[in-house]
Parts: C-alpha cells; sequence; structure tokens
C-alpha cells in the first residue's frame, strides 16, 4: 500500500525488543491507513568540545554508527510485518539530542507517535519505558505505546475506548472508531461511574453520531463501576488496542488516566494504548 499523503507515523527505537515490536506494529498501522512510516532513533554524544563552533567528524562517530545500525535493523523487522514490504514507505532519522525532546519536535508533522513499554539505555541517556508517559503528556498529536510482544490475534474482536464527558473526550472516540474500522473489530466503550444511570446518560451524550459516521463499527456501551485502571486492564485482555483521552473535568475519567495513571496501564496492558492528543 503507497502513501496515501497522510501525515508519516513516527516510531522511536533504540534497538531494545520492546522498540522493534513497536515498529514492527506501527508498520502495520501505517500500512493499514496508507502513511509512510518514519524511523526516529535519538542518541547523545558522550564527548562535548565547546571550543568548536561544529563538533568535528569524528566526535559521536561511534554513537551515529550505533543509532544506524538500530535504525537498519528496524527497518527490515518494520518491512517483515507488513503484508505488502515493497509498498511500505520507510524513512529513518538519527537525532542527536534528548529522546522525549526528539519525539516531541517529531510529533508536529506526525499522525501519530509510536513507543515501546521498555527500552535499552546502553546507547541512551533515557530509555523509552521511562520517557513513554512523558511524550504522551506532551506529543502534539496520539501516542501510541506498544507492550513487548505485541500480537495480532485473531481472538481479540474488540477496541476499547474509555468516555467521559470532557471537552477533549471527542478526539479519542474518534481515533477508537477510526481504529476499530481500521482493524475490522467491534468497539467497547466504557464510562466508569458510581451511577449506572449517570453512565448511561455520558455515553449517550458523547457517542452521539457516531454510529452514523461509521456503520460498520459495532458498538457495545458498558458502565462499570471501581477501579478505572482495574477495569481498563480487564477489558483490555480481549481488545486489539485501548483508546484514552489526554485530560478532562475532574469528574471524568480522563483527567484520572494522567501520569503515574498512563504509565500504570502501560505497563499492564497487554494491547497497545493510545493516548488522544
Amino acid at each position: 500500500m503507497s502513501s496515501n499523503g497522510a501525515a508519516a507515523i513516527v516510531v522511536g527505537v533504540d534497538g531494545s525488543s520492546s522498540s522493534l515490536d513497536a515498529a514492527g506494529w506501527a508498520a502495520r498501522a501505517a500500512e493499514l491507513r496508507g502513511a509512510a512510516l518514519k524511523l526516529v532513533s535519538a542518541y547523545q554524544v558522550k564527548a562535548l568540545y565547546t571550543s568548536f563552533v561544529t563538533l568535528p567528524a569524528h566526535i559521536g562517530s561511534q554513537e551515529r554508527a550505533a543509532a544506524d545500525k538500530i535504525l537498519a535493523g528496524a527497518s527490515l523487522v518494520a518491512r517483515r510485518s507488513v503484508l505488502a514490504p515493497d509498498g511500505l514507505s520507510i524513512s529513518v532519522d538519527a537525532l542527536v539530542g534528548p529522546t522525549i525532546q526528539a519525539m516531541i519536535d517529531q510529533s508536529s508533522d506526525a499522525s501519530m507517535i509510536v513507543v515501546g513499554t521498555r527500552g535499552n539505555g546502553e546507547y541512551f541517556a533515557e530509555v523509552l519505558g521511562s520517557v513513554s508517559t512523558a511524550i504522551s503528556a506532551q506529543a502534539h498529536c496520539p501516542v501510541a505505546i506498544v507492550p513487548r510482544s505485541v500480537a495480532i490475534e485473531s481472538g481479540r474482536s474488540t477496541v476499547v475506548v474509555g468516555v467521559d464527558a470532557s471537552t477533549g473526550n471527542q478526539r479519542s472516540i474518534q481515533l477508537a472508531f477510526e481504529e476499530a474500522s481500521l482493524q475490522g473489530t467491534g468497539l467497547v466503550a466504557v464510562h466508569v461511574s458510581s451511577e449506572t444511570s449517570t453512565g448511561r446518560s455520558v455515553l449517550a451524550e458523547c457517542l452521539a453520531g457516531w454510529g452514523e459516521k461509521y456503520p460498520q463499527v459495532a458498538v457495545t456501551r458498558t458502565v462499570l463501576h471501581g477501579n478505572v485502571v482495574e477495569n481498563i486492564v480487564e477489558l483490555s485482555q480481549r481488545a486489539r488496542a485501548v483508546v484514552i483521552g489526554s485530560g478532562g473535568r475532574r469528574s471524568g475519567i480522563s483527567d484520572r488516566l494522567l501520569g503515574s495513571t498512563v504509565r500504570s496501564l502501560a505497563h499492564r496492558v497487554d494491547c497497545p494504548l493510545i493516548i488522544a492528543r
């Protein structure tokens, strides 16, 4: 499948098995969307020579060579992960600097940023597992956090979306419907509330109109009680992806899915976690 002009999906790789799994998932996501794939590896030069306006060519050559090797390996993984390898447009970029800032900068022109849940700190100042939460909070586009050894399983027949009444909620709902449509699965829309009637009202209001836009997606509305994370983790066991918002009202689900909670979900769900931005 060739690119149809959609913004590229950008995936951060550091040589770890988790980042390679993320590259494979990102390649499949790009193929489904007809988008290009961009592989990025950020590295830092160990020796800094402040007396030079521009660093001599040999300074940082080992770090750059390591990053190039990582990118080459990730490119092979990406092509092997798609149905039509020759049709996937892949570019690579080795960037000097901290991983967090590099990925945030890349997110300005990307349709999605993809990172793994665990990383390899041998060549980098930060491992991907430690920066995924920061990237999801600061990126300018949706962020997908991919668990290690993620696989496409026929038994996983849904996409799960957390729903609340926040103003930014529509973006996560849109992403969830798009993902379910692309994956050919149903959608489970869940609201965690202490009152069943209130939860049903929130779901009805927030989902209004989306069924008409995506008639091929079967939607199940679910109101659950108790801990948000535990409920999402439970539902993720049957999901191909979980979609959540990046912020919401004080009483909603999204504001409880920030910071440490996003980190908790990223390390506990066994399917990709997509954070709407």
